[in-house]
C-alpha cells in the first residue's frame, strides 16, 4: 500500500479530514509543476492526532510552526509531509466545497480552484519570502490556464480578502501582458 492510500486509510479509521494542497493540487487544476512534498490542509484541533498518525508510519518532526509543520520522511525518496493547521471555521468550508479525486491509488479531496488561489494568496501575504516565488507562479499560472476573469469582483475581492490589491494589481499586469 502507497502513502497516499495508507494516509487516507489510516485518516479514514481514525475519523480525521484533510485535503490535499500545494503542488498536487495546483497540478490537478491544469498546472503542471513539479512538486517534491505532500502538503495537506488539516484541523488545528486534530494536530496531535494527525502527528501521531504520521509518528507511526515513520515520520519524524522537521519543523514545528504554530500552522505549519514539516515532517521527515521514514527513508530516502519517500514524500516529506507538511502540514497546514487551520480552525475549523475556515476549514470547513474547503473541504464541504472540496473536489473529490483519485491520487497515487487513492481517493482524496483537493481543494476548489477559488480555494486554492485563496490559500495561495494567503501564503504570499503571509508566507516566507524565498517562497514567494513559486506561490506567485502558481497564481498566475491557476488563473492563466483555467481563464480565469480578473476583471471580475468576486475574484478581486478574493485578492482583497485573502492577499492584497498591490498582488491583485501585480498578477492582473502579468496576465494581460502574455
Amino acid at each position: 500500500m502507497g502513502l497516499f492510500q495508507q494516509i487516507s486509510s489510516e485518516a479514514s479509521k481514525r475519523d480525521l479530514r484533510f485535503l490535499i494542497i500545494g503542488g498536487l493540487a495546483v497540478n490537478f487544476h491544469g498546472c503542471s509543476r513539479d512538486t517534491a512534498d505532500l502538503d495537506l490542509l488539516i484541523e488545528r484541533d486534530a494536530r496531535s492526532r494527525w502527528l501521531l498518525l504520521f509518528q507511526e508510519l515513520g515520520y519524524t518532526v522537521y519543523q514545528d510552526k504554530d500552522v505549519f509543520v514539516q515532517l521527515s520522511p521514514p527513508k530516502d525518496g519517500a514524500w516529506p509531509v507538511d502540514l497546514m493547521l487551520v480552525r475549523e471555521p475556515t476549514f470547513q468550508p474547503i473541504l464541504a466545497a472540496g473536489v473529490k479525486v483519485e491520487m497515487f491509488g487513492a481517493n482524496v479531496i483537493i481543494p476548489t480552484l477559488e480555494h486554492l488561489l485563496a490559500l495561495k494568496l494567503h501564503a504570499l501575504k503571509h508566507g516566507h519570502i524565498e517562497r514567494y516565488p513559486k506561490d506567485y507562479l502558481d497564481v498566475e499560472n491557476l488563473i492563466r490556464v483555467n481563464r480565469v476573469d480578473l476583471r471580475a469582483e468576486n475574484i478581486r475581492q478574493l485578492f482583497q480578502k485573502h492577499g492584497t490589491l498591490e498582488l491583485y494589481e501585480k498578477v492582473s499586469r502579468t496576465c494581460a501582458a502574455k
